[in-house]
């Protein structure tokens, strides 16, 4: 919900005596403003922060230093401070700010601080309301689709036109999660929103749903794979792109079966939906129990002979399948002689009581592994 501190700073514009010191710091995220006098309140501060300063304590270098120190321990987002008779800067002071890309502003005594707040509070705010109006409107796109008059107001008024394109992606990091909640995740939230300035970010039960628009599913692709490689506890799906804004709710459904796949059946942390080959046909299937019986029907005598018997039937078959139908492959696979192999292959056709190496079983013991490798998360959602 921050607001850029080069948009603050251009909206008070040549009207109060403020002066930016440092360099490079306008794309600073600025969260919300506060007056901070003394030292020992810097603590209660939440982060992301603009802080306004008298000056009054303002009497040598290492109480500045010492001061800005304590700001960034907490995350604020900049210093304004007031200049008194016979103090100045060093360059010293605004090189070290400049270094840990800080922003320090000056004050005249006749800068009327209430004033400035004021106007950056409304600025702040009226951003909230921006955002918290385009979450509302995303859910709305998501669950009630057909109810355009929910969604698309908020939506045009702030530049997410009827007919660009839309891509929805599902992100999550339950590792770092804590009783306080999960700090990384709403950083990774903060670096989208700044990143990607025509989007949509918000936090649903424990993962992060983000709205990309207008941009290519190639460079969704490299970016959200980027930070996937980066660190294995981030799982990321990314839905297909639509066309309309009316069909984000089909990019949310393909993201989440994507995101889900990631966490049961294909062993990456980075899935697009377009790459789930075979899954996709799969996901479609609106009524799960169909599965389950499809299952039953082609392998239920095997797994109940694996489960009373203890044998590995099951798995022996899936290599099988793996290998081509190869003998020869499968046996090295299995480690264990084509002989033996052979031997529990027939043993296998005898369970089944079906050819199946004809091309209609073949096809259904296949799917029917497919569908083993969705996992019990997947029917569950």
């Amino acid at each position: 919900m921050a607001v850029e501190l080069k948009s603050l700073y251009e909206s008070v514009g040549s009207e109060y005596d403020l002066k930016l010191l440092t360099s490079s710091c306008f794309g600073k995220e600025i969260g919300w403003v506060h007056l901070v006098e003394r030292e020992e309140f810097i603590p209660l501060l939440h982060g992301d922060e603009l802080v306004f300063n008298s000056g009054m304590d303002f009497k040598s270098e290492e109480w500045l230093r010492n001061f800005i120190d304590l700001l960034v321990s907490v995350g604020a987002s900049g210093l304004i401070i007031s200049i008194w008779a016979g103090r100045s800067f060093s360059p010293e002071i605004i090189e070290y700010c400049n270094k840990i890309h800080f922003p320090l502003f000056s004050a005249s005594l006749n800068t009327p601080y209430i004033d400035v707040m004021r106007k950056f509070s409304e600025i702040l705010l009226e951003n909230e309301q921006r955002e918290t109006n385009l979450i509302a409107a995303l859910k709305n796109a998501i669950y009630f689709p057909e109810e355009e008059r929910l969604y698309l107001n908020h939506f045009e008024r702030n530049g997410f036109f009827r007919d660009m394109s839309y891509t929805v992606i599902m992100l999550s990091c339950y590792t770092y999660d804590t009783e306080s909640g999960n700090e990384r995740l709403k950083q990774m939230g903060e670096v989208i929103r700044y990143a990607m300035r025509k989007s949509v970010v918000y936090e649903e039960k424990g993962r992060l749903i983000i709205l990309a628009a207008g941009y290519l599913l190639s460079r969704l692709r490299k970016e959200f794979g980027k930070i996937c490689r980066k660190d294995s506890n981030v799982y990321v799906g990314i839905g297909t792109t639509v066309s309309h804004i009316q069909d984000i709710h089909y990019s949310y459904e393909n993201a989440y079966t994507a995101y889900l796949l990631t966490k049961t059946t294909i062993p990456k942390n980075f899935l697009s939906y377009e790459e789930l080959g075979i899954y996709k046909l799969l996901a479609d299937i609106k009524e799960p129990g169909v599965y389950r019986e499809f299952v039953e029907e082609t392998l239920g005598p095997l797994m109940q002979h694996d489960k009373k018997k203890h044998t590995q039937y099951m798995k022996i078959l899936e290599t099988f399948f793996e290998n081509d139908c190869s003998v020869l492959r499968a046996s090295k696979a299995l480690y264990c002689h084509k002989n033996t192999l052979n031997y529990k292959m027939n043993a296998i056709r005898e369970i089944l009581d079906y050819d199946i190496m004809s091309n209609e079983n073949r096809v259904r013991i296949m799917m029917s592994f497919y569908i083993l490798k969705l996992g019990d998360d997947y029917f569950k959602r």
